[in-house]
């Protein structure tokens, strides 16, 4: 047996950026920072590498990025 799919028509959820609406009708704001792709060229040693870190410090490589440029500017100056 299968399970129920959601619904999800423009009537029960509206996915506009500003605001989420759910089924009763509360709304709540969202922040939308808008996220762009970086794009780098490196050794492809290298980049295995940082992979293979934040893997095993349960870390996302974008996160791994921010808290390292954080850690360079607290260090060097902004």
């Amino acid at each position: 047996m299968q399970k129920k799919k959601y619904d999800l028509t423009s009537d029960l959820v509206d996915l506009s950026p500003e605001k989420i609406i759910v089924r009763d009708k509360k709304e709540s704001t969202v922040p939308s920072p808008k996220i762009i792709l970086l794009t780098m060229s490196i050794d492809e040693d290298l980049r295995a590498e940082f992979k293979s870190w934040c893997a095993r410090h349960r870390l996302k490589m974008n996160e791994a990025f921010i808290k390292g440029f954080k850690l360079l500017k607290d260090k060097h100056g902004p």
